[in-house]
Parts: structure tokens; C-alpha cells; sequence
């Protein structure tokens, strides 16, 4: 065979985190083409890859084609549908795992309430949570609750949040106060978020994430003077925010966008003929709130519109065929203009746009066709 399972099992994931589809179809299409028969561990990562790369329906299908499947083949689709925002087909493989004999784990509860969380299902969550507990025995790990107070908190029931922290049996984690922050940067909570951000700032002193997150708050509720103390606290405590950047697969390349970069691409003709088409035919106009420095509307404007997730997008309709889904990875949040700015391309275009957050659950953030 000249390749053992196990050696495509280390493989597949390392696809899965840089959503290399390609290259994670050519390992399938290896795996056919061999004569022994792939065991369950590689099938599941496999199907994780799939999943992570936003192709649900080969995970379906490599899924519904095993013939032996464990607990961690049902958890794996679960969890493919749980970051793909598709909550009611994870509740139906959920009821279906549960009619085939097998019992949910930790693994299967953290699944559903991230997907609850991102996916407003703010009842669903506190109600998977209780009957995670009572009907299946599965003990709440510090992980649960974490997803349980982001569930809560995203939807700005904040005071039933703080209540989970308070009477949690854990010491709240870092992840626990980050995730309040982010609800405090959501709906606008200044106090709270700076309570917050102090908790955090003792836990993980050198994450300058939640420096930025604070800084972010301050923006958004228009705290130049307080974006500014931030900025130069950061600056003396030596710390530098990680750049924004994004990749995508076309052929056999990977192509990388920096945000800010890409000049010679930004100059073509190419760029600047489509461009000034779909901002002419969509009547976009960049919001500047999300750039946080000070300078002048006309450097937010240009600014705004060089995140590094645009210019993918831009790369990729020039560089692929009409009708042809466009998959980009970002390994930071993108902003809430560049999520409208993508709506809006892939309907004045008729383009499916994948873009997914390295490193994030769920990654995906996915817009359908608009016709």
C-alpha cells in the first residue's frame, strides 16, 4: 500500500486547519484506490476534514458509507453540522445516533450549544444544558459552561450570564471572561466590559487579544480618547496585535493577502474595473466605524475596503470560473462591514462565499446565492 492509516489520519487534520479541499480530496481519492479497507479513526478524520472545509455533503457521504461506525463518527457529523450553522440537521443526526444505541459525551453537548450560541438559539442551548445533566448524565465541564455563558451572553441576557459565572462550580477560566467581553463589545456594555477586561487582564496579562477587545468596545461607542490609552498601553507593555490575513486555494496554489498589501493586485485594471462594477451596481458604502485609528473619513474609507478577506474575494472572482463557490480563511474575525460587503458581492454576483476563521468555532460564515 505504501501508507499506513495512521499516517493519513495525521494528515487529514493538518488539511482540515488550513481547509485544504483539494489536497484533502487527492488523500480520499488514495484511499479508494487502495485495496485494504480504511478503519473507522481515518474515516473520521476524513469526515472532520470535510466538515472543517465546509463540504457537508462528502462528510454526509463518507459517513453514511462506513460500515462499522463509534461514537466519535456521530459526534464528528454532529459537530460538521453544528459549525456549518446547519442546527436542525445536527438535532436530527442527534435523535438518529441516540435510535442507533449510542449515548451522547461531553464532545456531543459542546457541539450543540457552540452551534446554539452562534446560531441564536439562546433557548435551545439552556435547554440542551439541562438535559445534558438530567436525562444523560453527562457532568458539566468547565467547557460547558463557558459555551453556556457565550449562549446567554450573545443573545444580551447578560445578568442570567453573570449569575452562571457567580454559581458555577469552577473558577471562571480565561475563556469564560473572554467570552463576556466579546457580549460586552456586542451590545455595547462599557462598565461591564471594563470590569471584565480587568479579570482578564490578571489571568492572561500577555494576550494583547483582549486589549484589543477592550479597545474595540470603546470604539464602537465612539471612546476615541479611550481607544487611544488602550492603543498606547499596548505599545508600552511591548506587545503588537496580529496582523489580519487571508488564503485561498485555487488549483494548486494557496494565494495570501495581508491586509493593507496586495498593491500591485489593488492597481490592476482588472481590480479596478470590477470593483467600480459591483460598488456601482450594489450602492455600497464602507462603514469607517470599524477602523479604530485616527486619521481622516477618506484614509477609514481606503482602509476599510483593503481588509485582506476583500481582497481574496476579489482575487478569486477574477481568477475563477462564474458560478464556482469562493472559500476564503481568515485568521482573525472579520468586521461587521466586511460581513456585509461579502453579502453583498455574493448577491450582486450570484457567487457562494465561504468565509471561515482560522482556529474558531463555529469558523464559518456562509452566504447562500441571492437571486
Amino acid at each position: 500500500m505504501g501508507f499506513s492509516w495512521v499516517t493519513l489520519t495525521t494528515i487529514l487534520p493538518v488539511c482540515a486547519r488550513v481547509t485544504a479541499l483539494v489536497s484533502g480530496k487527492e488523500i480520499y481519492a488514495v484511499m479508494v484506490k487502495s485495496t485494504a479497507k480504511p478503519d473507522a479513526p481515518v474515516l473520521n478524520s476524513l469526515m472532520d476534514m470535510y466538515a472543517k472545509c465546509g463540504a457537508m455533503d462528502y462528510c454526509r457521504r463518507v459517513f453514511y458509507g462506513m460500515q462499522s461506525k463509534d461514537l466519535t463518527s456521530w459526534n464528528t457529523l454532529i459537530t460538521g453540522y453544528a459549525i456549518n450553522g446547519l442546527m436542525t440537521e445536527a438535532m436530527e443526526s442527534f435523535q438518529e445516533m441516540i435510535c442507533s444505541g449510542f449515548s451522547p459525551d461531553g464532545v456531543t453537548f459542546i457541539a450543540f450549544l457552540s452551534g446554539c450560541s452562534h446560531a441564536g438559539l439562546t433557548d435551545d442551548g439552556c435547554r440542551l444544558f439541562e438535559t445534558m445533566k438530567i436525562e444523560y448524565a453527562v457532568s458539566p465541564t468547565v467547557e460547558h459552561y463557558a459555551c453556556l455563558v457565550n449562549v446567554l451572553g450573545r443573545a444580551g441576557r447578560i445578568e442570567e450570564a453573570l449569575e452562571i459565572v457567580k454559581n458555577m462550580p469552577f473558577k471562571p477560566t480565561g475563556s469564560i471572561w473572554g467570552s463576556l467581553l466579546n457580549s460586552c463589545r456586542i451590545h455595547g456594555l462599557v462598565p461591564l466590559g471594563e470590569a471584565v477586561a480587568k479579570q482578564l487582564f490578571e489571568l492572561e496579562s500577555d494576550n494583547v487579544g483582549n486589549y484589543v477587545m477592550l479597545s474595540n468596545i470603546y470604539a464602537n461607542t465612539g471612546m476615541r480618547e479611550s481607544v487611544r490609552t488602550v492603543r498606547e498601553l499596548i505599545e508600552k507593555m511591548g506587545m503588537k496585535k496580529e496582523a489580519g490575513f487571508s488564503w485561498l486555494h485555487i488549483k494548486s496554489k494557496i494565494h495570501a493577502f495581508v491586509a493593507g498589501g496586495s498593491n500591485e493586485f489593488l492597481n490592476s485594471a482588472e481590480y479596478k474595473k470590477l470593483w467600480k462594477r459591483l460598488m456601482e451596481e450594489a450602492g455600497y458604502v464602507p462603514d469607517t466605524g470599524v477602523v479604530l485609528h485616527d486619521v481622516n473619513e477618506e484614509t477609514r474609507a481606503m482602509w476599510a475596503c483593503g481588509h485582506s478577506e476583500r481582497i481574496a474575494t476579489m482575487f478569486a472572482l477574477i481568477n475563477t470560473g462564474s458560478g464556482m463557490l469562493i472559500r476564503i480563511t481568515k485568521n482573525l474575525r472579520a468586521c461587521l462591514d466586511c460581513h456585509s460587503w461579502v453579502k453583498i458581492v455574493s448577491k450582486v454576483t450570484g457567487r457562494v462565499i465561504v468565509l471561515q476563521r482560522y482556529k474558531s468555532f463555529p469558523p464559518f460564515q456562509r452566504w447562500d446565492v441571492f437571486l
